[in-house]
């Protein structure tokens, strides 16, 4: 009887420690936009961004400016303010001067649009890094009690086969607890290094997959942000655009240092899909992509207001 109950004791400790965690499930879509945003085609980049200077236009503003300006889609705007300039200057009053004025509030008006625009992208990506960053920290948590209570079993196991090995009067017994003991304890020691909690962690709408895919036109991304994020001359290289080097560095330093590999495959489908099963490890590598894409975008107002300053001069 001693036997079966030490048995027993030794099985169910086991079947405690490798019970498999209970499936989780995240909300999705709280850090979407509230509303489908339209945005006005007139004021979309212009393609042929040299085809659109002017003389006057670079005789007024560096190119650099320029640039920003056709992101912000103010180009024919600014060429209208130098043409009512040109005007008042031939025949000065009020109602001439009125008319540049409404020109550089409308101006004005567009570009506080834009950078409106770049601070919601941006704070969609904050959002979305902190949801992962939060889900993971949860995991780590219960990943750690559970590598405690392995810890424990596994004593209480040792501990219990010790005392069965002591109590029973039959030599092949013993070895049998003893062994059995012994493989049960190493087996949760083992376990303490593998397995851990997952989630179900879903992203519809997912701006890094923007990214990765380096698409000429984005669904997800306004077209002032996705032109200075594609465009190559917004780089302090000038050589290849931000979003291509945002995602050189997902694939340099640590986050999908393998893509082509089996593994590195999988993740990218994790990360760039519409969401799946995430382990702690998965969500803490969304949300550094996430936050660095979102500082890649915050640093686009420094554009605006290199163009700020030069309208203002």
């Amino acid at each position: 009887m001693l036997k079966l109950y030490c048995l027993a004791l030794l099985l169910a400790l086991a079947g405690c420690a490798t019970r498999p965690p209970a499936r989780l499930q995240v909300a999705a879509g709280y850090c979407d936009p509230p509303l489908p945003y339209r945005y006005d085609p007139a004021y979309s980049p212009q393609p042929n961004f040299e085809a659109a200077l002017t003389p006057e236009l670079l005789a007024r503003y560096p190119r650099r400016n320029l640039l920003t300006a056709n992101a912000a889609g103010i180009l024919p705007l600014l060429r209208a303010l130098l043409a009512l300039e040109a005007q008042a200057r031939q025949h000065p009053g009020p109602a001439a001067e009125l008319a540049v004025l409404r020109q550089r509030q409308h101006i004005a008006a567009q570009v506080a649009l834009v950078s409106t625009t770049v601070a919601s992208v941006a704070a969609e990506l904050d959002c979305e890094g902190e949801r992962a960053d939060q889900v993971a920290g949860y995991l780590n948590e219960q990943d750690s009690h559970r590598t405690q209570r392995l810890n424990v079993l596994s004593i209480s196991i040792g501990a219990a086969s010790g005392i069965g090995t002591t109590v029973i009067d039959n030599q092949p017994a013993q070895y049998a607890f003893g062994i059995g003991g012994g493989l049960l304890a190493a087996g949760l020691g083992l376990l303490t290094l593998t397995g851990g909690h997952a989630i179900e962690f879903d992203h519809p709408r997912n701006l890094l997959a923007e990214v990765w895919n380096e698409k000429p036109t984005s669904a997800l991304f306004p077209p002032s942000v996705w032109y200075m994020l594609t465009e190559p001359a917004f780089s302090n290289s000038g050589q290849t655009a931000i979003a291509h080097n945002t995602r050189r560095r997902w694939e340099h330093y640590g986050q999908l240092a393998h893509p082509e590999s089996k593994d590195g495959q999988k993740l990218a489908a994790l990360l760039f899909g519409a969401g799946g099963q995430y382990s702690a490890d998965q969500l803490t590598v969304r949300a550094n992509m996430l936050n660095e894409l979102q500082s890649a975008v915050r640093l686009l107002n420094q554009e605006l207001q290199g163009l700020l300053l030069a309208l203002n001069e």
